[in-house]
């Protein structure tokens, strides 16, 4: 079976859904650069937007081994009532991305990011993952970088358009298994 996702800004809970975007819900369907639902959080994240600088997850309905230490952020948000109509970023403006952590002091030039046949793997949805490698429709650990998967799941992140001083580059090189 596949899991399924949403993305929540654990500060205020609100939440997006990748059906709202005629998107997959499951982390690989949505996780590239041009993708609209993903996009839509990128555009939160962006300065002046209600998300920059808050804490996301991309919580996986799997993650809720309570007993294991882990919160069922995807059930708390059930009854929240999700973002609407929010206006994606483009294909060409994620491309020149630089997506900030500001809990961990790292950055993610998205202008360096590399593909297949013209997709490239957007790391934003798989470097906030929750309860990743736990069914269907995940990213695998015959992938390269499985190791940072949900490394910055529950940090402060924010896009930016210039690399912030005194950040260090995190280098990713997530990719599709063709």
């Amino acid at each position: 079976m596949g899991q399924y996702y949403k993305t929540i800004n654990i500060d205020n809970m609100e939440w997006l859904n990748a059906h709202a975007y005629d998107n997959g819900v499951k982390l690989t369907e949505h996780s590239w650069v041009g993708n609209n639902f993903v996009g839509a959080v990128m555009a939160l994240l962006q300065p002046g937007m209600p998300w920059h600088k808050s804490r996301i997850v991309w919580a996986g309905d799997y993650y809720d081994e309570v007993d294991c230490g882990e919160i069922p952020y995807y059930d708390m948000v059930q009854k929240q009532d999700e973002q609407k109509n929010v206006l994606p970023i483009t294909k060409d403006m994620q491309k020149l991305a630089i997506l900030v952590n500001h809990t961990r002091k790292e950055y993610v030039d998205y202008r360096k990011l590399t593909g297949k046949d013209g997709w490239i793997v957007n790391p934003l949805g798989i470097l906030t993952a929750l309860g990743n490698d736990r069914g269907g429709g995940d990213y695998r650990s015959d992938q390269p970088d499985f190791e940072k998967v949900g490394i910055w799941a529950g940090d402060s992140l924010s896009v930016e358009t210039e690399i912030p001083y005194g950040f260090w580059e995190l280098k990713v090189n997530f990719q599709e298994n063709w």
